[in-house]
């Protein structure tokens, strides 16, 4: 009776193995993006001359990486790619997260119309928006041609 009950929780635990494989392996089905979109722990902070935004993307390369100027959000969104080379194993733990991911940073409007800038090192993002150059108030020049 023991070796029976085994056998059949042998092939309950692959069954449950090979829907949770096909699951992961689905791309771009609304619901699995909708579950598992996850947010990198990112950095936001002003200076006198720019808006910097840091985000630690460990693992991820520079291509899957996308950066979209929204009005007044940068968007930051990629995907990272699962790489699990043991195909039967017990996990322990589990705390990478894997899949498509996306943070969205709204930013002050005094920085509007700026051309901001990226680096990408060591899986770091860096995203800098200078500070516009503030407007002149008053009385506006007309020249004579």
């Amino acid at each position: 009776m023991g070796d029976a009950l085994r056998a059949k929780s042998r092939s309950f635990e692959e069954e449950i193995r090979g829907l949770y494989s096909e699951f992961s392996q689905m791309k771009n089905g609304v619901m699995l993006n909708a579950l598992n979109v996850w947010h990198p722990p990112t950095d936001v902070c002003e200076t006198e001359d720019e808006f910097v935004i840091t985000c630690e993307l460990a693992g991820i390369r520079k291509e899957d990486i996308r950066i979209q100027l929204l009005d007044d959000v940068v968007q930051i969104s990629g995907t990272r790619i699962e790489k699990r080379p043991i195909a039967r194993a017990i996990f322990h733990n589990l705390e990478i997260n894997y899949g498509p991911f996306e943070r969205n940073i709204r930013f002050p409007k005094r920085f509007l119309g700026a051309e901001p800038r990226a680096s990408f090192n060591e899986g770091v993002l860096c995203v800098k928006i200078p500070a516009s150059p503030p407007h002149p108030k008053g009385k506006v020049e007309i020249e004579v041609e």
